[in-house]
Formats: C-alpha cells, sequence, structure tokens
C-alpha cells in the first residue's frame, strides 16, 4: 500500500490517497467483523433464510461499515493513518507507530421481529417520536398506512424494511442497529422526515422527497413529474387527514 501511495503524488496527494485507503481498511474490516456477528446471531425458524433476505443482510451490513468507518467512533483508520503518515511524508528515520487496536464490540440483529406489533404500541412509539421531533402525529399515520399499512414485516422489492419502509442506508443514517424493531423503525423514519421538514420548509415537499428522494425534489424544485409520487403525496395527506 505505501509503495503504490509513493510514486507520482506530491505530500498532499499521498496523504489524502493514505487516508482514503485507511478508511477502505477500517470499512472492510468493520464489515468482516459484522458478517461474523450475524453468524453468532440464534437463526429465528419462523424466518426463511431466502436470497431477499440474504441480499438484505449483505446491503445492511456494507452500509453499516461504511457508516462506521466514515464517523470512525473507534478511530481504526485514524490510528493507522496517524502511524503510517510520517513514512508516506518522507521523514528521514521517522519510526512507524506501534499500532494498537481495542475490541470492537457491537450488538447487532438481523432479525425480523415476530408479527405481533399492535396498534396500540404503534401509537405509543408514533406519539413519542411525534414529541421528540415536532412531526404531526397525523402525517406519521399517513406515511406508513401509505408505505407499508402498519405491517412490521414488510419488504418492497427495493430493499425497503419495516413500519416506515426504510432503506439501509437511510437507516444506518439515522442509527438504527435493528431495522425490523417497531420502534427504532418508526423513530428512525420521523427523524428522517424531521430533517427533510426542515430542509424544504415545506409538509409537502418533504413527503414527496421521502418518496423520489431529496434530490430529485431539488433537481425540480417541487414535487418531481413522477406519477408514484404524485400520488404518493395525495395518499399520505388524504391518510393523514383520518383518525386513527
Amino acid at each position: 500500500m505505501i509503495n503504490e501511495i509513493k510514486s507520482g503524488f506530491n505530500n498532499a496527494d499521498k496523504l489524502m490517497q493514505l487516508k482514503k485507503a485507511c478508511r477502505g481498511f477500517e470499512e472492510i474490516m468493520v464489515q468482516k467483523m459484522l458478517e461474523e456477528m450475524d453468524k453468532s446471531i440464534p437463526k429465528d425458524p419462523l424466518i426463511k433464510n431466502d436470497a431477499q433476505n440474504s441480499i438484505y443482510k449483505s446491503m445492511y451490513i456494507n452500509a453499516m461499515s461504511k457508516k462506521i468507518s466514515d464517523t470512525s467512533p473507534f478511530g481504526i483508520g485514524k490510528m493507522l493513518f496517524n502511524s503510517l503518515r510520517a513514512y508516506v511524508e518522507y521523514k528521514k528515520d521517522a519510526p512507524l507507530k506501534k499500532l494498537k487496536v481495542k475490541s470492537l464490540k457491537m450488538e447487532m440483529d438481523f432479525k425480523p421481529i415476530k408479527n405481533n406489533t399492535n396498534m396500540k404500541l404503534i401509537r405509543k412509539v408514533i406519539n413519542k417520536a411525534a414529541k421528540r421531533y415536532s412531526v404531526p402525529k397525523n402525517l406519521i399515520y399517513g406515511i406508513i398506512k401509505t408505505e407499508s399499512n402498519f405491517n412490521p414485516k414488510a419488504v418492497s422489492k427495493a430493499g425497503a424494511i419495516g413500519l416506515m419502509q426504510l432503506m439501509p442506508q437511510t437507516a444506518a443514517d439515522m442509527g438504527v442497529n435493528n431495522i425490523w424493531d417497531a420502534q427504532q423503525n418508526i423513530m428512525a423514519g420521523v427523524k428522517y422526515v424531521s430533517k427533510l421538514i426542515n430542509r424544504f420548509k415545506n409538509t409537502k415537499l418533504a413527503i414527496a422527497a421521502y418518496n423520489a428522494g431529496p434530490e430529485n425534489v431539488q433537481k425540480y424544485n417541487g414535487v418531481p413529474p413522477f406519477s408514484e409520487t404524485k400520488n404518493y403525496v395525495k395518499k399520505v395527506l388524504a391518510y393523514a387527514n383520518n383518525k386513527y
């Protein structure tokens, strides 16, 4: 790795390449650790170990690995970078620091929860999320109704999971460690909705962004001209007017 970095770059470029390589190493290491943790989790006999679930696990592990390495709360990539930096900068007789890596422990659960989630529990979590993130309760109900029809085990063709149909990367960004858990799923989804409302200062645009992505709302400077998104916004607002 060091020899490749040394050739053809100035010091700033070398350090940038080294940092990128260290981050990549950390991401791969974390990914392998998460995969080993997943193997140790007892399998739920009610859940099929099919290709779809395997693909989800892989997507989620990759998203979590990238998130952990990017935020680097454990500093493995940073420690490696600091250890090799002097050598890359060609400092004469600069000794390589001994790298000490503390053990990484993390709880991770990929098992879908049993289908015993009821409206009483959902209402309780929605009320909690609404207060914490200042999002109207009826809007949350409308999104959940449209996204999953209150089914905590719902999985879309695109890989969205649970009551609020979170994508693995979004779940990782919102700090979720079990996307199947009803409370974590709702809290993360509402947190994301809150961010979209704060960004666009408009509930309708936030709903559109939840469906089509904030980039598309920004691109079209309004609700994107997609029939799916237009219908989605109408459904959420219609359901939000109902009483639950």
